[in-house]
């Protein structure tokens, strides 16, 4: 393996441990089994952060937020990013292993390094969508309907910060999609 490769990869499980310490201090959690997941190399691709303690109760401003995902063929955008990722992971891979004749083993953690940014940028795209269905929702209800929503979503949701939550999540924080569309943060409980 290449010093480059080991050194990016030492870099990347430093920067998940000091971000896992500054959001356990922000939102005053504990570490988890989950915790140790995120932080391993290759394991963190695989295992999907929970963002729910429980699902919450669906309103009016939920069914028409889901509405408003089918309206807008959210969910065959979101798979046709998947898709272009994908090939672009096919052929990152195939470069690797021929044109630098990389082992697979380099090349499966060349490409998780690499999709960093993608998944990053997948979530933020995300997060557009699911602050396009709010103002959707918002338009089809009313304030109070979408304050009552989200706070609903408050309670179900586990806290976590803005930068965590890019990092590891598809869909932006209560706070954020609640001062999105009511211009005041509601935040979750801890």
């Amino acid at each position: 393996m290449s010093l480059l490769l080991v050194t990016l990869l030492c870099i990347e499980l430093v920067a998940r441990v000091v971000l896992e310490i500054r959001e356990c201090r922000a939102v005053q959690c504990r570490f988890s089994a989950f915790t140790v997941m995120r932080i391993l190399p290759l394991v963190n691709d695989l295992v999907p952060l929970p963002e729910n303690r429980e699902q919450p109760t669906v309103g009016k401003f939920v069914e028409m937020h889901e509405q408003a995902h089918a309206k807008l063929h959210h969910a065959i955008l979101r798979n046709l990013v998947k898709v272009a990722f994908a090939l672009c992971a096919i052929w990152f891979m195939a470069a690797l292993m021929v044109r630098w004749e990389c082992s697979i083993v380099e090349s499966v953690l060349w490409l998780h390094l690499a999709a960093i940014p993608f998944r990053t940028f997948f979530h933020f795209y995300c997060w557009n969508q699911e602050y396009e269905c709010d103002r959707y929702a918002l338009e089809k209800t009313d304030r109070k309907v979408a304050k009552n929503a989200l706070q609903e979503l408050a309670r179900c949701e586990y806290p976590h910060t803005v930068l965590f939550s890019l990092i590891y999540r598809e869909h932006p924080t209560v706070a954020l999609r609640s001062k999105r569309i009511l211009n005041k943060a509601i935040k979750s409980f801890s």
